[in-house]
């Protein structure tokens, strides 16, 4: 199942068992969300294509007790509704779960209005709002869990190409907000979504540590990376403030001096107008396996 439908499934079964759970559309829905719909429909309000909206009648369902998630299409939950997300989550910290389908160039067919390129780095500027990409079934599980549980101001986005398990669920820790395969290496690769799982894929000898969350437990990344010669990080999205920045900031800030490599998306040439696919953007752009594999000490 994929990392959406696993997320949304587990929000219905808790609303089934009696948590008092509203979810707010921007004109979107999802087949995980048909049960929903169908059973609670006092619970599911369709707002239209208005994210700005869709955050702030959240906003009033949370001030009312309810815990609150909001679902929409990236990137239009963030880059439209950044100033209600901004005060409403971050300023205000109401307690609302922004979830939204596509991350990074997962949707290169429909141009580049529709890829969420900016996304992380616009909301890593939140410091109250926690960043959420599931890798796999047990992430997305975990992290619906601790919304419901726990109500915080998340952030949550999902890849359509990521689905399964990839991890052992009894070795992710959402706390931390990272996961390492534990390899001894000279090179450390930091990444998240999809480049996590195509990495994972491709069994190089590096250690490979998936950022699934931000911010992470900086002591506990720290101590990851200490062995390493090199960092690479690698990531779906635009490198301005991204998680190679992240590392850039808090290596300077602990004081170590590793060699780092960023590798994101430049578009040095500007965005490009034809897009046939996210690998074709990848190989566009030069962020391809191969080469990857040349910057491995």
């Amino acid at each position: 199942m994929n990392v959406r439908d696993i997320f949304f499934n587990t929000i219905y079964e808790k609303t089934q068992k009696g948590e008092d759970i509203v979810l707010v559309s921007s004109d979107l829905g999802a087949p995980s969300l048909d049960d929903f719909r169908r059973n609670f429909p006092q619970r599911f309000v369709n707002v239209g294509i208005a994210e700005q909206n869709s955050i702030s009648v959240a906003a009033g369902l949370s001030l009312a007790g309810k815990k609150t998630l909001t679902y929409g299409l990236n990137p239009f939950p963030v880059t439209r509704a950044f100033d209600q997300i901004r005060n409403l989550l971050g300023a205000f910290q109401y307690p609302i779960a922004v979830t939204a389908l596509k991350a990074g160039t997962s949707a290169a067919e429909a141009g580049v209005s529709h890829m969420a390129l900016e996304n992380m780095s616009m909301m890593r500027t939140l410091r109250n709002v926690r960043l959420f990409n599931p890798t796999d079934e047990h992430i997305s599980r975990m992290v619906a869990l601790s919304f419901i549980d726990d109500p915080r101001p998340i952030y949550v986005q999902f890849d359509p190409g990521l689905q399964g398990t990839i991890y052992e669920a009894d070795k992710i820790d959402i706390g931390k907000g990272f996961i390492s395969n534990g390899v001894s290496s000279d090179t450390t690769i930091i990444t998240y979504g999809i480049w996590a799982s195509k990495l994972k894929d491709a069994d190089l000898p590096v250690k490979l540590i998936d950022c699934f969350a931000l911010p992470v437990d900086e002591e506990a990344l720290v101590k990851e990376i200490s062995g390493s010669k090199k960092v690479i990080t690698v990531e779906d999205g635009v490198s301005q403030g991204g998680i190679g920045s992240m590392m850039l900031e808090i290596m300077n800030e602990k004081g170590i001096n590793i060699p780092l490599k960023r590798m994101a998306l430049e578009f040095k040439g500007g965005y490009p107008e034809n897009l046939v696919s996210r690998e074709d953007v990848f190989e566009t752009e030069g962020l391809t396996i191969d080469a990857i594999k040349r910057e491995i000490v």
